[in-house]
């Protein structure tokens, strides 16, 4: 996989529901000898491969219409040869909900997983099964349930608003390039934030709101 170049994020507002929860900075990563701030594509490229590896293919998908997106968010089989499905998302193509509707995520059942790409738009997605890794891009917001069993890693930039529910017996990670952020998961399931340059996952605190 290609490693862009890094921008250093943008500031977070401060104050509201999705107010920072700490005062950290993005880390600093070397990147062809040379320092650069960590960003959310640097997360995605580092989470993509310990997944998969670094050399892993990704097959593009980029629905022309609302019915296509959901029928290639389903991706229980998985693609052939051992490529991986990326699925790219906008305002135009993203599929509608009704409140309280989610558009079902399904991962392929050899344990790869399904990439989404939300660019704009506000599809209300839910991983039911298998793992997807989903970079939440959208200024319009972003929002994403975990089912049982199901696993998602979410990859945003520092200043994306981001509602996350994770059902009991879920697993949800998020990964931003700075503690700074503007991420507010709810739910009983595994939570854990994934910050700079550290690998580890640990579990997110979560802010007491008054």
């Amino acid at each position: 996989m290609s490693t862009s170049t890094a921008r250093q994020p943008k500031g977070v507002p401060v104050g509201g529901q999705f107010a920072a929860t700490s005062h950290s900075e993005p880390g600093i990563v070397l990147t062809g000898g040379r320092a650069e701030f960590v960003n959310d594509t640097h997360l995605y490229e580092r989470e993509l491969a310990a997944l998969v590896g670094a050399g892993a293919v990704l097959e593009e998908k980029k629905p022309a219409s609302k019915t296509e997106a959901r029928r290639l968010l389903k991706n229980a089989r998985g693609e052939t040869d051992g490529r991986i499905r990326l699925v790219k998302l906008n305002y135009e193509n993203a599929p509608d909900s009704e409140v309280g509707e989610r558009v079902d995520v399904v991962g392929p059942k050899d344990g790869r997983p399904i990439v989404i790409d939300v660019v704009s738009g506000l599809p209300r997605l839910k991983v039911i099964s298998g793992t997807a890794i989903i970079r939440m891009r959208s200024n319009w917001g972003n929002s994403i349930d975990v089912g049982p069993s199901a696993e998602a890693i979410v990859i945003a930039p520092a200043d994306s608003k981001v509602t996350a529910e994770c059902e009991e017996g879920g697993k949800l990670t998020l990964a931003c390039p700075s503690e700074k952020n503007r991420l507010r998961p709810f739910g009983k399931g595994e939570t854990f934030l994934a910050t700079g340059t550290d690998a580890d996952r640990n579990p997110y605190e979560r802010p007491v709101y008054e």
